[in-house]
């Protein structure tokens, strides 16, 4: 199957009181966004949630490296870490699990990005767990000795990840001077966000510009170039195409809606275990 390219999405902004979120519409890419389920690059100042399950996914949340505030990021699973800038924290969550992130210093803003990964129906039961990486323990690639590519989930250029889900998946964080590329494997999507300067995407005999605060999605087989027409920093995110029915509802995302009713019940039981919220904010 030939390459093909989704529309261009921009991202649309949303201020929650100490919230700012900049969310791509993934509903937009159609069945070529899976098995993403959202994208939202944000800023936070404060504590805007509190302790929340989350069920039939993964959670992740990538500190950027640009970022003012370290994370702070607690779960039922009996994790309570401080994620630096630059560094990833990926809840696998499937069968369900109590989860809390906030900037880890009080005045300080976190910007970071906030990916929710869909899990196969025979995947959404399974235990959960908990995944991180610290900065320095994230591998990079240099490309054309001016681009740097940090490889966050995945395999690329020759070195892997530490963080190994439980369904294969690519999490590419580029800063891009010049050309680089990725081979997308068939049967697999990918979503690109540009959070910065401008990117021409070229592939399959197509070729389309992508600037900052914007995403586009791809789907088939081949090689995909991006040339950095201004310096860019983008993420690229590739994973298995789930073609199965989806609901989604609040923290859930299952296969039906009895799945759902049926997460709310042992949430409201105490199955996904119980997180006291931070007093210090």
């Amino acid at each position: 199957m030939s390459l093909q390219f989704s529309r261009i999405v921009s991202a649309q902004t949303r201020n929650m009181g100490p919230l700012s979120v900049k969310s791509i519409d993934l509903h937009q890419f159609g069945e070529q966004a899976s098995p993403l389920a959202l994208l939202d690059d944000f800023s936070v100042n404060g504590a805007p949630f509190g302790p929340h399950p989350h069920a039939g996914f993964s959670a992740i949340t990538y500190v950027f490296e640009d970022s003012p505030s370290a994370l702070r990021s607690r779960d039922s699973l009996g994790h309570d870490l401080t994620i630096h800038p630059g560094g990833i924290v990926w809840l696998q969550a499937a069968r369900g699990a109590m989860h809390e992130e906030t900037p880890a210093e009080g005045g300080r803003t976190l910007n970071g990005a906030q990916i929710y990964v869909n899990l196969r129906a025979k995947n959404k039961f399974a235990a959960p767990q908990t995944f991180w990486l610290e900065s320095g323990d994230i591998p990079e690639v240099r490309t054309d000795g001016s681009n740097r590519v940090r490889v966050l989930v995945g395999s690329y250029g020759g070195v892997s990840s530490n963080i190994v889900p439980v369904e294969p998946f690519t999490l590419l964080d580029a800063h891009l001077q010049k050309e680089m590329s990725f081979a997308l494997q068939d049967d697999r999507n990918a979503v690109v966000y540009v959070r910065a300067g401008s990117v021409l995407i070229r592939g399959g005999g197509r070729e389309q510009p992508v600037t900052h605060g914007t995403a586009l999605a791809l789907s088939g087989t081949g090689e995909v170039k991006f040339n950095a027409v201004r310096p860019a920093q983008m993420l690229l995110l590739s994973g298995p195409a789930i073609r199965e029915p989806l609901f989604a509802d609040g923290p859930f995302i299952m296969n039906e809606p009895a799945q759902i009713k049926a997460a709310f019940v042992r949430f409201q039981a105490g199955e996904m275990g119980h997180l006291a919220p931070r007093s210090d904010y």
